[in-house]
């Protein structure tokens, strides 16, 4: 995982920082994402590799107890190249894909050994959310949420199981929280300061809410359409991420922030928001949401959790901006009702969420999770749950057909 890391942040420090201090042209980020999706084009051809992404890797570890990749040297090279040219895509698909596969055979290693070890599979989960993030909530809650398929075929009961997921996760927690104390080394979502909000403040908690609201609709919307022009161009290969890094590298041009995940960019918004104006803030904000699902649906593989999340502090501040109002709250709101309107479970964005932002936040991440997600979707926009995960080669790790089913579409229902 942190090799993985290290790799795609040299290239991307080489690439957008030595050779464009080197070239430094308005059209940079044309070239070098245009490029990069020729690149990623072409070694997709050459392998036929796909990253999948978290909720599909998910969805096949809570269906079939484990989860394998074909060639983990191939599948690296399919989870840097679209962070190195600047994909506006998160890292955690490729990351819980690596750590899960790695679960796995552990897990088969320990079977083989004659040890019961069904049950890593939920530990799995726990600990890759926990260290992909860096919130030990989020592995908890999410790996517990749905229940758990064919829950005869594990050793341990439930409540024995929460306090694994709970172990696994502040394990996990833990390694993360050590490993980042080396320089170069960090990992995980923004952490904010305390918010002191007046009153007259609270009265703009609806508008911030609907605008993290109307914010999930666009990506919804987006994901959509843009999944459809994926299925036309699913047989060009090499054309479609070439015309996404052409799409993305002209909107760089104009809105730098578009590009990259959003980790780090998140942390660096909060010391330099107020000298960007309130415009480019949101519509930062706005494009990324867009610019995410149009990577993800032409061969850009990755995460949409981080480019969200940084889309929604962008735009979050933009509202701060433009109105005066206490910033910390109107990141809080934006970005919780954002994360709940996509992902449709509002318990798993607080997790997602909690350690983000500030206690005193707390009630207010509460309502605008509850708000946004207690929306119905336009049914125009409602997610395919039609696709379930691969089959492993361990049909003996398989559970039965009905639950199989309702796995994958309990996972597929949160995917957007």
């Amino acid at each position: 995982m942190w090799a993985a890391l290290g790799i795609s942040n040299l290239l991307v420090n080489l690439i957008w920082h030595d050779l464009r201090s080197t070239v430094d042209v308005p059209w940079f980020p044309v070239a070098v994402c245009t490029l990069g999706g020729l690149a990623i084009g072409l070694w997709a051809k050459a392998t036929g590799t796909k990253l999948e992404s978290l909720h599909e890797v998910m969805a096949q570890v809570k269906a079939t107890g484990g989860y394998h990749v074909d060639s983990v040297p191939k599948s690296l090279v399919s989870f840097i190249l679209p962070l190195a040219f600047g994909g506006s895509i998160g890292p955690e698909a490729g990351l819980t894909g690596i750590i899960a596969a790695a679960c796995t055979w552990i897990g088969s290693t320990l079977k083989r050994a004659g040890l019961k070890a069904k049950a890593i599979a939920d530990l799995t989960l726990s600990a890759s959310l926990t260290a992909v993030f860096g919130t030990p909530f989020l592995g908890i809650v999410a790996t517990a949420e749905d229940g758990i398929p064919n829950a005869d075929d594990y050793q341990f009961r439930r409540k024995a199981k929460i306090v694994l997921y709970t172990a696994a996760a502040f394990g996990a927690f833990g390694g993360v929280t050590l490993v980042s104390s080396i320089p170069g080394m960090s990992c995980g979502l923004p952490r904010f300061d305390s918010m002191v909000v007046s009153t007259a403040e609270y009265a703009w908690f609806i508008p911030l809410a609907a605008a993290g609201w109307l914010l999930s609709l666009l990506f919804h919307a987006a994901d959509k359409a843009t999944g459809l022009l994926g299925k036309r161009l699913e047989r060009h290969v090499v054309f479609a991420p070439v015309l996404c890094g052409l799409l993305i590298g002209t909107t760089a041009v104009f809105l730098p922030d578009v590009l990259f995940a959003g980790e780090e960019q998140s942390s660096e918004l909060m010391g330099t928001w107020t000298t960007i104006s309130a415009a480019v803030l949101l519509l930062t904000g706005v494009f990324k949401v867009a610019a995410t699902p149009l990577c993800l649906h032409l061969g850009w593989n990755g995460g949409n959790f981080f480019p969200v999340i940084f889309a929604s502090i962008s735009f979050g501040y933009g509202m701060a901006a433009l109105t005066g109002i206490n910033p910390p709250f109107c990141v809080t709101v934006v970005t919780t009702a954002l994360m709940a309107g996509v992902m449709r479970k509002p318990f798993v964005a607080i997790a997602l969420l909690i350690l983000c932002f500030p206690l005193d936040g707390v009630l207010w991440m509460g309502l605008a999770a509850v708000l946004s997600s207690a929306i119905p979707l336009p049914k125009a926009l409602s997610p395919d749950v039609s696709r379930t995960p691969k089959k492993t080669a361990d049909e003996s790790d398989v559970g039965n057909e009905a639950e199989h089913e309702k796995a994958s579409e309990t996972i597929a229902r949160s995917s957007r």
